[in-house]
Formats: C-alpha cells, structure tokens, sequence
C-alpha cells in the first residue's frame, strides 16, 4: 500500500474543511447530443452511458485517493489507494424540471454543490443531468481542493474528453492520461521547506500588504460592504459566457490583459448591483486574484498557486476609466509577486493570508473586517473540441468555493472560442446572483460602447 503524505497547501484545503465551508471544487460541463441520433437513442443515451461507465473496474491517479484518517484535525495528512469503487455512489443520475434552462441548472447546481463530500470515501463524484432545454445535458464533477487546485483539476476532467467525435469515453477515473504526472518528485518539491533568505522574502512581501499603500492593492484598501459576512450551508450558483474575442479585442485596444478586462466587467457588474441595493462604498471593493505558480511545463497534480490581489474599480463610473484603474492595480500587484525568489511565493501566500486561514480553522473567521471583498479566478483552458461517446462539449463553467466573510467568487475559464464564467454565493448573503451574471453582460456592452465611442471620437 502506498501512502502519499500531502504537501502544505493541499493539506491546507483538508484542514479548512467546516460545517458551512465545503471545500471542494468542481467544473459544470454542459454538451450537445450528437445530431445523429433517433429520439430513443437520445432519450437512453446519458442512461446507457452511465450503465457502461459502472462496468470500468480500472482506477488510477488521483481518483483512486483515499485519506487515511478520514477527519480534517491532522498536521500532515496522507492518502493511500484504492482499487474498488462504489460507482453507484461517485456516479449518479439527475434530470431538470421543465423548462431545463439556465436557471433550472442553476438551482439544481447549486444545491449538489453545497453538499460537503465524504472523508471516508475517495474525494470525488461525477453527477449527470439530463432534460437541458436545446437538445444539452451536462455532466457536473466535484474534487476536493486537497486532490486538485483549479488548473490540475480541469485538465484532468475536460482532458479526459476524446478529441475524436467518432470513439466512444473512457470514464475519467480510468483514464491514464500520459500527459498528467501523479506527483512523485514534484509533490516532494511542493513540499520542501524554505531557506531563510525565502522566509525573509516572503516575511517582508505579506508585511506589505498591512499597511497603506498608494500603488499596491492592501488588505488597508479593502471597504466593508453588505456582501461580506458570514456564510450559511446553502449556495446560489449561476452562470454565463463570452466570445474570448470580444475581450481580447478590448484587451488588445487598452493595452490591458484579458484578465483586466474580466476583472473591470466584474467590477461594472457589482457597482450596479451595489448600487441598485443603495449600498456602494466610496472606495472600490478589492479582490483575491489566484495566480498559478507552476513552472511552463509542468502538468503535475495538485496545488500550485498564489494569490496577488488588485482593485475592481466599482467607484468608477466610466467603463475605460474603471479598466486603466484596474490595469495599474494588478500591475503593482504583479511586480511585487515578481521580485519574489520562486521558493519564496508559498512563504508569501501562507503569511498573507495566514493569519484569516487560521481563525477560519478555528471557526471564528467570520468576526473582524475582511483582507478582500471578492475572489475572482481565471484558470486557462483548451482550444481543442472535446467529445463524450459524440456528444461534443460546449461551455466549461467552474464552479468553485467560498469562505466565511467572503460569500462570492466569481471563477472562469476558457474552452473553444469562450470564456465560461460560473458564480459561486452564499444563499443568505448574495441574493439574486443571477443579477450579477447579467449585470456582466451589460458593463461588457457598457465598457465596448464607451471605448467604441471614444474611438470614433478619436478617428474624427
């Protein structure tokens, strides 16, 4: 029997599991049934790919991870491997009421979401809906953030799609994917200790982010709102997409990345949402901004990530104002991480946020004022089609986790020609998340009109 002790921050994931925290992740993929099917063959088609996929008896890496002590009050936690899988559990079978949209997925999403996983099983499920309006169904798979962090894990589901429309699926968790390393040296690497000049560096960085600072978004720039505060049991979940054109052409117009263009629509969708409850703070709302720290190259499995933190510009009224406030603020956050030795950066993201991590594991981490208001992800994704006995794959929606005094994340990631969003909210704290996925697509609109206008302006 092998057993794998885990590295800090996958430990981390395990340890901040509570009552009202799940913290698993998973990715909503929504496909098409292949056009050349009879109703029938339709009809049974989820069913009698279910009925297949319960017969694979192979089980390989991460899927076959079981904890060792099935409790999340352990210092350095350890998994060992399985080979018999209960597929009637990590397998399971929905259909939506009618009218099956977005709304319905939404609710339904929502509420699987919300339930934590069992520690005694292996830290996975695979969930299959049936009756989507316009000929969809989708498949919704949740990992625990102790297995995966947002990279590993959707490269590990969406890559164990086939690239061939032709060929039938080997369910994921018999997939040995030649490209996925299970850890080994990289998992030992991941869990070395740092030298003194690292501590030193990483001391010094997280000791910026508690004080004021003009340039560089701090824990001191972050305002109180009614978003922030303690989370209950239960989810809202919502999504939405966008032609990955539209937002590298303002991108490219601005000079600004595509992440600063998601994180001003963000911000335009939030001012007005604050705005409509009477509820806008003077300074901008703030944002946790997970940043990978992975080497080009490696593909292995498991956490590797960062977290620089930059301003949403919700104080702005001007979509290209807002966007240029945002650019200069995740640049100073950027050259910061930057200047970091590369061992140094888990000793930065462990001290800056250490300190709200712990009092979350000892369950006070709803008291005091927040380090950030929001969290908002983009994990890269795949050009490539990918298909499913045929059925070929149309939006990857992340659906992601949330922490008490911070009740909503905002979490997307690229496949084909869209960037595919999914919106993570406590029930309690953030009624109405649908509002703020629409209010996204109207400062998208906002922010394009306005730099349109400007342009012809320009041109004249």
């Amino acid at each position: 029997m092998t057993l794998r002790k885990m590295p800090l921050l996958d430990a981390a994931s395990l340890q901040l599991e509570g009552k009202n925290m799940p913290m698993h992740i998973a990715a909503l993929m929504t496909f098409s049934y292949p056009t050349s099917l009879t109703d029938h063959e339709r009809k049974t088609f989820v069913s009698s790919l279910i009925a297949r996929w319960r017969e694979e008896t192979r089980v390989v890496y991460p899927w076959n991870q079981v904890l060792t002590r099935p409790t999340r009050w352990q210092l350095r936690p350890a998994t060992r491997e399985v080979y018999d899988l209960d597929l009637e559990y990590h397998l399971r079978q929905w259909s939506l009421p009618a009218p099956g949209g977005e709304k319905e997925l939404g609710h339904m999403i929502a509420w699987i979401h919300e339930l934590p996983m069992d520690l005694e099983k292996p830290l996975w499920e695979c969930h299959f809906i049936e009756g989507l309006s316009d000929n969809r169904f989708a498949l919704y798979v949740k990992i625990h953030h102790a297995l995966v962090d947002g990279i590993s894990g959707t490269r590990l589901v969406v890559g164990s799609l086939s690239t061939d429309a032709d060929s039938l699926s080997t369910p994921m968790w018999a997939k040995v994917q030649a490209e996925i390393d299970a850890g080994g040296a990289k998992a030992s690497d991941r869990g070395a200790l740092p030298s003194l000049s690292d501590l030193k560096a990483g001391v010094a960085a997280s000791l910026k982010l508690r004080t004021k600072n003009e340039t560089l978004t701090t824990f001191r720039s972050t305002p109180e709102t009614i978003l922030n505060g303690p989370i209950g049991a239960h989810r809202r979940v919502a999504t939405q997409h966008f032609e990955l054109a539209r937002l590298k052409t303002l991108a490219k117009t601005t000079g600004a990345t595509v992440n600063d263009v998601v994180l001003a629509i963000v911000g335009g969708a939030l001012r007005e949402y604050l705005l409509e409850a009477n509820a806008l703070p003077e300074d901008s709302l703030t944002a946790a901004l997970p940043v990978s720290t992975r080497k080009p190259g490696d593909v292995s499995i498991g956490n590797q990530v960062s977290l620089l933190f930059g301003s949403l510009g919700t104080n702005i009224a001007d979509p290209a104002l807002r966007l240029e406030y945002v650019k200069r603020s995740t640049q100073a956050g950027k050259a910061m991480l930057n200047e970091l030795p590369a061992h140094a950066v888990n000793v930065y993201s462990l001290l800056s946020t250490g300190p709200f991590l712990s009092s979350v594991v000892l369950g006070i981490g709803r008291a005091g004022r927040q380090l950030f208001n929001t969290t908002v992800s983009n994990v890269p994704g795949q050009r490539e089609a990918r298909y499913l006995d045929g059925a070929e794959l149309l939006h990857v929606y992340p659906v992601s986790l949330i922490m008490p005094g911070i009740p909503l994340n905002f979490t997307c990631v690229s496949h084909g020609d869209f960037l595919n969003f999914g919106l993570v909210a406590c029930r309690d704290r953030v009624p109405h998340v649908q509002r703020l996925a629409v209010g996204m697509v109207e400062a998208l609109e906002e922010l394009e009109n306005n730099l349109l206008k400007r342009g012809e302006n320009h041109s004249a």
